[in-house]
């Protein structure tokens, strides 16, 4: 079977561009900032549409309606910062399966969407985080585990999360208890570590695999963080 494709639908763009990068690591993405955009790209194949409630031009409850309307069974999952008795009644009446109230945890997403969309059994995990600015950094925490191995820098992050390099520093570790280096190279250490591990890889390809363009700067921090240089651990491994 192929990946499925999800509708989000979010007029923060900050947010839907950093929660669009998350789940294109497991599903397509269609993406809309009204109710407007969401209508028209519902003449496409959809599996489950995730929509804000607080849109532009009309709410998330008339997204979900025209959806139904649309394409009737449709599971759709309502994104809101409230939570009243209300809405969840209104909510229900307009058809939707579900809601998660932002900030939401990015691991409570993915067991909804995963529960929905391949049947996978529900499993406790964290709903919420505390503000939109952890959510950004969660976003971004998981973008770097992605894409460890290319060129990034604090600069790129801040400018994705559209804040100044000072701050976003700050809110990283803050919220990782890390520095972003220090957070990046402990990532690629330890997928070095496990690439050591093939004796088809040299050292010099592994720390290019890994991200480090230079052999002596990946071979420094092997050793800072094992205690041997990747010499070393490379032949402990055969």
């Amino acid at each position: 079977m192929g990946r499925k494709t999800i509708l989000l639908v979010d007029d923060d763009g900050v947010v839907r561009e950093l929660l669009k990068d998350f789940l294109k690591r497991q599903y397509d993405v269609l993406e809309a900032s009204m109710y407007s955009e969401a209508v028209d790209c519902l003449r496409k194949r959809i599996d489950l549409a995730l929509v804000d409630y607080s849109l532009p031009d009309r709410n998330g409850l008339d997204v979900s309606k025209e959806i139904r309307r649309q394409k009737g069974g449709l599971p759709v999952i309502l994104m809101t910062g409230y939570s009243t008795e209300d809405l969840v009644v209104r909510a229900l009446r307009a058809g939707v399966t579900d809601y998660v109230r932002k900030p939401f945890n990015l691991s409570y997403l993915m067991m909804k969407l995963s529960v929905m969309l391949e049947g996978e059994e529900e499993r406790w995990t964290t709903e919420y985080v505390e503000s939109r600015e952890a959510f950004i950094i969660d976003c971004m925490a998981a973008f770097v585990e992605e894409n460890y191995m290319k060129d990034i820098t604090r600069d790129q992050l801040a400018e994705k999360a559209c804040m100044d390099r000072h701050k976003f520093s700050k809110a990283f570790n803050k919220r990782m208890g890390v520095s972003l280096p220090y957070f990046l190279n402990s990532l690629r250490i330890r997928k070095a570590a496990e690439l050591l591990k093939n004796p088809d890889l040299s050292i010099s390809e592994v720390a290019r695999l890994v991200g480090y363009k230079s052999l002596v700067q990946f071979d420094r921090v092997f050793k800072d963080a094992y205690g041997i240089p990747p010499k070393g651990r490379s032949e402990r491994s055969k």
